[in-house]
């Protein structure tokens, strides 16, 4: 790898409930890429609020996209950033209205971000959460609770399965709501419910959470910012933490929630339903305890990018 050559990266995730901006370095040989000087931005838009009962994106979420997106195509235009691309997930891909809002969001990017299925979203998810992992002859299960799916990719080196269930903290969030199921036994079952089909061919031998939820519920159980969990390498909650960290929120009112310093404001709303939705999927695939990943999806379409700007 000596001498191989660094390629500046953006990177663009239009999720459900955020989007986000990774700029950064993509460094080494063909099979030897990681992602180096990482710089990560987020804003909690809520694309997706109100879809589930809809069907479409409303005009007020997509404005709210937008604006985030505006924000990015500066940062990006001043990072000097050679490869830029994006992918946008569950309430672009499910919205009857997406195509609308993809066309603005090209306009405002300046370059076309696509629609990705989730098994895409897994396997891009799965190679930015384990690129740079030291033990990469183990089995890794990556859980990515989003604001409108929720993925579980499994393997090695690469995924071995992958499987997106269309359920996320703002997507549950709005569920419970209309189904009137308040009681938080009830809600637990109802997630078990949609996670039935969730059925890998072996146990991982680790299970890493991955996306803004697990940061957050890592941030909660440790008593940090979110901040300062992001900068908190290595740092894994056993299945008994998650769900005690997972209890002790659903105790919690949203405004004492939005009062905790490891949770942004935007995201108080809708942390009941992430939680209850991450400490299940954990659980379900087994794990006794998860390892709490910065690295995600943005990270794995970095590498991506280095690729074909590699090839092309």
């Amino acid at each position: 790898m000596g001498g191989a050559k660094a390629v500046k990266v953006a990177a663009v995730d239009i999720g459900t409930n955020t989007v986000r901006l990774l700029l950064a370095e993509v460094v080494g040989e063909p099979g030897h890429r990681h992602v180096a000087l990482p710089e990560r931005h987020e804003v909690i838009t809520k694309l997706g609020e109100g879809l589930d009962a809809t069907g479409r994106l409303s005009e007020e979420a997509m404005t709210r996209a937008l604006t985030g997106l505006q924000q990015y195509a500066r940062l990006i235009a001043e990072s000097g950033a050679v490869l830029r691309g994006g992918v946008a997930t569950e309430a672009t891909r499910s919205a009857t209205n997406s195509d609308v809002f993809m066309a603005r969001a090209a306009d405002t990017l300046g370059f076309h971000p696509r629609v990705i299925d989730g098994v895409e979203e897994a396997d891009l998810t799965f190679r930015g959460a384990t690129n740079g992992l030291q033990s990469r002859s183990h089995s890794h299960c990556i859980v990515d609770v989003g604001g409108g799916s929720t993925e579980f990719v499994i393997g090695r080196k690469l995924p071995d399965y992958a499987i997106s269930v269309g359920i996320g903290s703002v997507r549950l969030t709005e569920r419970f709501q209309a189904l009137g199921i308040s009681d938080a036994a009830a809600q637990r079952d109802y997630v078990d419910s949609l996670f039935s089909g969730v059925s890998p061919p072996y146990p991982p031998t680790t299970v890493l959470g991955s996306g803004g939820t697990f940061v957050t519920l890592g941030a909660v159980a440790r008593d940090l910012s979110k901040q300062a969990a992001e900068d908190h390498p290595g740092l894994v909650l056993s299945l008994p933490e998650l769900t005690a960290t997972v209890d002790r929120l659903l105790a919690m009112t949203v405004a004492e929630i939005a009062a905790l310093s490891a949770v942004p404001a935007a995201r108080a709303g809708v942390l009941h339903a992430g939680a209850i939705c991450a400490e299940r999927a954990v659980g379900h695939i087994g794990g006794s305890e998860v390892g709490i990943s910065v690295a995600d999806i943005l990270d794995g379409l970095a590498l991506h990018l280095a690729e074909e700007g590699a090839s092309g």
